[in-house]
């Protein structure tokens, strides 16, 4: 990781320098060299911290309307994270067995692909969906 992305992941969870120092039980000014270059990022909390921009991104697309309900522009085009897309061209080649996709990245694409009505869970398979072939290029 980067210090420019995991200051860009601060960004997108809404945290602070603090306030990742906390989480992680860090000096704040190990988290302050990380984010300056000095200081190596490492690979498990790279990891860590990109899992949780993840889930915060696809967290954020189900929040729940508290207001202004019924009003915008018409419908809302909904962002796809890269990791999701991949693996819904994956799924657009054939179904998926779900047990090769447990404790890997695409795990949390799952739920968000199946949340989305994108792809569907069938016995031990994941599956696409035509809601899921008519996005991006995948009928192409």
């Amino acid at each position: 990781m980067t210090p420019e992305r995991l200051t860009e992941c601060l960004r997108l969870v809404r945290w602070t320098k603090d306030v990742l120092a906390e989480a992680l039980d860090v000096p704040s000014e190990l988290v302050t060299g990380w984010l300056a270059g000095t200081e190596q990022i490492p690979r498990k909390i790279g990891a860590w911290i990109e899992a949780l921009c993840f889930v915060h991104e696809a967290a954020e697309e189900t929040i729940p309307s508290t207001a202004g309900e019924g009003y915008g522009d018409g419908p809302r085009r909904e962002f796809i994270p890269v990791c999701a897309y991949n693996l819904l061209r994956n799924l657009n080649k054939g179904p998926v067995l779900l047990k090769s996709l447990f404790g890997s990245d695409d795990e949390g694409a799952v739920f968000f692909l199946v949340s989305r009505g994108l792809a569907t869970r069938e016995a031990e398979h994941l599956e696409i969906t035509d809601g899921g072939r008519d996005v991006g290029s995948m009928n192409a």
